[in-house]
């Protein structure tokens, strides 16, 4: 085979190497001669590949910790999430519960406390910052290591403020309510900042501002930022508007280099629809995604009664401690309240997440059951760490998605629900799909469509998820 010779693709000094060295993963002879064998990391002293090689060691190193403090190997995609963050880059972590998103934040959080840098977890509740303050000190740091802020007395609120004044602390634990309130006493050289549960620290906006001023950027940084944004989503753009388009761009690429460790953002769950989530994009380079939720073909063991508060406290009998007892969403609160009522008549230790303030209760048995909105967005469902206590999950009611039918307001909703239907329309009720599967085509060029058709579309839609033969054949 004829040797080719590529000019400025030795991937370590940027000279030029042959193909069949390339082929065989190795930079060129220049950089590595043929008689030092295959494994580059072996004998890299300088260029690009020595960093790469020094951050394999250093993910072999955060692998070892893993396995010690958690006690298993981790995930590939952990291992993957670790060397990003020891590159320092910045990155979402869209990935289902169970996982180990949270796990990872907190060993990669303990793995730079041991090499003398600190890192910033944010959390979405007191409560959830109870737990990992616990965990933390479990995985190995001390109490003096783990600051949790602000402190429930006056007392601890002055000791929180001097430790941070002085930097008396390797890991900083609070809520996004926390950084909004205190960001300007909060220090600026955090090495790792780890937000868990984004969708709650996107409530407010400028959160976002607060946390890359903390990564390096400036005031003004985040300004040119949030003008880029504004002339990349005008249409019919002239020439000039390219044109600055393409100066803020350059701006902000000279920016980055000055950013200081990475950030990490967990369980997008939400729908962000603030402007400044873009922030992340042209500064950071990665983007908040919205979830895809599906329905899933999954049998759940269930019972038919007329009234399931009638019977809920025999099956809280019956299947003892440790449990989550979920009521339907379109109940509320009130539903929360009357359950709790109910149980308590009967004898049951039980609480709602808005009343209790000390999960110990529940972890060490003083409690029998917690209650709360059957929600992806409830703590109780997204944020309960507590793998040993749980025993159970028991549903009051059927938990349930509400669907929007305005095509105006949620097109793609209307579009996850005929899909969703269409595998029983095409065994049940034949006659119906070449309609189904037209209207399905129309949703995914709603855009386009004029007024009338939107009108008739909807009307049409709407009428055949409503109708008798289609709702007995879902329920």
């Amino acid at each position: 085979m004829i040797k080719a010779f590529f000019e400025g693709l030795c991937p370590n000094c940027g000279g030029t190497v042959s193909s069949d060295r390339l082929l065989r993963g190795l930079p060129c002879e220049r950089c590595l001669p043929e008689d030092k064998g295959r494994n580059p990391c072996s004998y890299m002293r300088e260029g690009n590949l020595k960093r790469l090689c020094d951050i394999e060691r250093e993910v072999d190193r955060w692998q070892e910790l893993f396995r010690e403090r958690v006690g298993s190997e981790p995930w590939s995609l952990q291992r993957l999430w670790a060397k990003k963050v020891l590159l320092e880059r910045s990155f979402a972590l869209l990935a289902p519960t169970g996982v180990g998103k949270t796990t990872f934040g907190l060993i990669t959080a303990l793995y730079l406390a041991q090499k003398g840098k600190k890192s910033y977890v944010i959390l979405p509740t007191k409560l959830l910052v109870q737990q990992v303050a616990e965990r933390l000190t479990g995985l190995g740091l001390s109490e003096d290591e783990v600051l949790v802020a602000p402190g429930t007395t006056e007392k601890r609120k002055r000791e929180v403020k001097e430790r941070l004044e002085g930097g008396d602390f390797k890991v900083l634990v609070s809520t996004s309510m926390y950084l909004y309130k205190n960001h300007s006493t909060i220090p600026r050289n955090f090495r790792f900042i780890f937000i868990d549960d984004v969708d709650s620290f996107l409530k407010t906006a400028t959160n976002v501002d607060k946390v890359l001023y903390m990564l390096g950027f400036s005031e003004r940084d985040v300004e040119n930022a949030l003008e880029l944004i504004k002339l990349k989503e005008a249409k019919n753009k002239p020439d000039e508007v390219w044109e600055k388009i393409k100066e803020l761009s350059s701006l902000l690429s000279s920016c980055q280099k000055k950013v200081r460790g990475s950030l990490v953002v967990s369980s997008a769950t939400g729908n962000p629809r603030s402007s400044r989530v873009k922030l992340f994009r042209e500064l950071l380079g990665f983007e908040v995604g919205k979830p895809t939720l599906f329905l899933r073909n999954v049998v759940d063991v269930y019972e038919e009664v007329k009234d399931p508060l009638k019977i809920l406290p025999s099956k809280v009998k019956e299947l003892g401690k440790g449990g989550l007892v979920f009521v339907s969403s379109d109940g509320g609160k009130e539903a929360v309240e009357t359950a709790l009522k109910v149980l308590k008549r009967e004898g049951i230790k039980a609480k709602s997440y808005d009343e209790i303030k000390d999960l110990s209760e529940f972890e060490e048995g003083e409690l029998d059951v917690l209650v709360g909105i059957a929600s992806y967005r409830n703590p109780l469902v997204r944020g309960l760490d507590l793998p040993h206590v749980v025993r159970y999950a028991l549903f009051c009611g059927v938990p349930k998605i509400t669907l929007s039918l305005s095509i105006e307001t949620s097109v793609s909703h209307l579009l996850w629900a005929l899909l969703s239907v269409r595998s029983l329309i095409a065994k049940h009720l034949k006659s119906r799909l070449g309609e189904l599967d037209r209207w399905i085509r129309s949703l995914r060029r709603y855009s386009f469509m004029s007024e009338e058709s939107i009108k008739t579309l909807r009307e049409e839609i709407k009428a055949f998820l409503l109708s008798d033969e289609v709702r007995e054949l879902i329920r």
